[in-house]
């Protein structure tokens, strides 16, 4: 079972639309807008050293699944120069779940795949690196699929789906088709 999981706060947008996209037989389906998930705030670093004091919200279950899946898919949009906030939020929490299972950190990264969404590459050139660091991917690009929306002509309420191109690079990247990315 894969686990897909898209990041953008808005319902029906073109993260959504590429997580369903991607997603076939007993994949599960997750939107993280829709998880019960208190930000990092008002604590005294409960993780540092047992549990952390909002761990019952569904971020640690959330974990635990992820630790289970056969491949992971992150749907990652930027907004404001950075992925987004829901994405920011799920880092910070993930500390809870990993300092209590450290052996999950390498079992759950090594299943990571990042498809990442934003506009212009030469406005945010870092975007795609700062998950190729964060991560320590051995070959980033095995990893990490950027889907540049300027590179189709695209405004803000356009489909990334709609570019065939899209497509192709999707069913590659997830496996669905067996060619290569053309050089």
């Amino acid at each position: 079972m894969n686990i897909i999981v898209s990041f953008s706060g808005r319902c029906g947008g073109n993260c959504d639309a590429i997580a369903k996209y991607i997603s076939s037989g007993d994949d599960c389906l997750l939107f993280m807008r829709e998880l019960s998930t208190q930000p990092c705030a008002n604590c005294s670093y409960e993780c540092m050293s047992g549990p952390c004091k909002y761990r019952d919200d569904g971020t640690y279950a959330f974990f635990e699944k992820l630790s289970l899946a056969d491949k992971i898919f992150f749907i990652i949009p930027m907004y404001c120069g950075n992925p987004s906030a829901l994405y920011f939020i799920m880092n910070e929490r993930c500390q809870d779940y990993f300092m209590q299972n450290q052996s999950q950190y390498e079992n759950i990264t090594k299943k990571l795949y990042i498809i990442a969404v934003y506009g212009n590459a030469d406005e945010y050139p870092d975007f795609l690196n700062l998950f190729a660091r964060q991560y320590d991917f051995k070959n980033a690009k095995e990893h990490i699929l950027g889907l540049e929306r300027h590179k189709y002509k695209q405004k803000m309420k356009d489909f990334l789906l709609d570019a065939e191109d899209v497509k192709v690079k999707l069913n590659i990247f997830t496996g669905k088709s067996k060619t290569q990315f053309p050089s």
